[in-house]
């Protein structure tokens, strides 16, 4: 049912990498074990074919990625993953679906984070209008916002997007330290592009930084859209939502989320290292 998936998220995740997945856990209250062993924690894969014991008080929602059905587990008693979803003592678990299915298998490891290299030129780092967003990531929008720090002194910048070739797509001047990419000029999913922001003073242009990014495919971006939450959703679907992103490369919008689902539960291990990647 399943493709194989090696998991390789932080040590507090199970690494079942010889298993075929069943079950992705995107929220834990209270303690449960896999096969009477394994601790489970936020982001771990169930395969199937393995057993859940669940603590009295406990409770565990999953996701089949495959299926794109969703699963509440109760504490206090014993559950099997199987093909066709979760079964406890009374039964097959009832399901949720939700609005997308077949959706990725998540992969994600701390070095799939980079850090972004700028290129600068004329004046030191401080004198240097340095990208803020959109910097080594993927965008899950064809006319995303960027920004950049400001620059003391300056009487304004322009903004340049350049192709893969090279060759300018679009670009403008402003007062502010970010700007949107108008409607007209959107960008194509699936490519990559470069942005170059310079700032001006009274003896005209004195520097400027870049930094590359890409848009992600239009199959990946429909997808995303159908499963985009706020941050009213539940629990759940804030991680499922945010490993998404982080999984695609989205790593930018899908840090913001990890942030405030850390700050909800600062016990969590899982979420606290996702907030603080860089």
């Amino acid at each position: 049912m399943k493709r194989n998936t090696i998991l390789s998220i932080v040590t507090m995740a199970v690494c079942l990498s010889d298993a075929t997945a069943g079950l992705l856990v995107t929220e834990i209250t209270g303690k449960a074990q896999i096969d009477g062993k394994d601790a489970v924690a936020t982001l771990a894969e169930i395969p199937d074919g393995a057993r859940l014991s669940l603590q009295g008080g406990a409770s565990i929602i999953a996701v089949d990625l495959a299926s794109g059905k969703e699963y509440v587990l109760k504490g206090g008693q014993n559950y099997r993953v199987t093909p066709k979803g979760p079964q406890g003592s009374g039964g097959m678990v009832t399901a949720k679906a939700l609005p997308s299915k077949g959706m990725p298998d998540i992969r994600i490891a701390p070095g799939m984070v980079a850090q972004a290299t700028l290129v600068m030129r004329s004046l030191p780092k401080t004198n240097v209008p340095s990208p803020i967003s959109p910097v080594k990531t993927m965008v899950i929008s064809d006319a995303p916002l960027f920004r950049w720090s400001a620059v003391e002194g300056s009487n304004g910048y322009r903004l340049s997007i350049l192709k893969q070739d090279g060759s300018l797509h679009w670009d403008s001047k402003t007062k502010e330290t970010q700007l949107p990419l108008e409607k007209a000029h959107r960008l194509a999913p699936g490519e990559k592009y470069t942005w170059r922001v310079e700032y001006f003073s009274d003896g005209g242009r004195t520097a400027e930084a870049s930094a590359e990014f890409s848009v992600a495919p239009a199959a990946t971006i429909k997808q995303l859209s159908a499963l985009k939450v706020n941050a009213s959703a539940p629990f759940s679907r804030r991680v499922l939502y945010a490993a998404l992103l982080t999984e695609v490369g989205a790593k930018e919008e899908a840090r913001e989320i990890w942030k405030e689902l850390a700050k909800e539960k600062p016990d969590d291990a899982v979420l606290r290292k996702f907030a603080d990647a860089r």
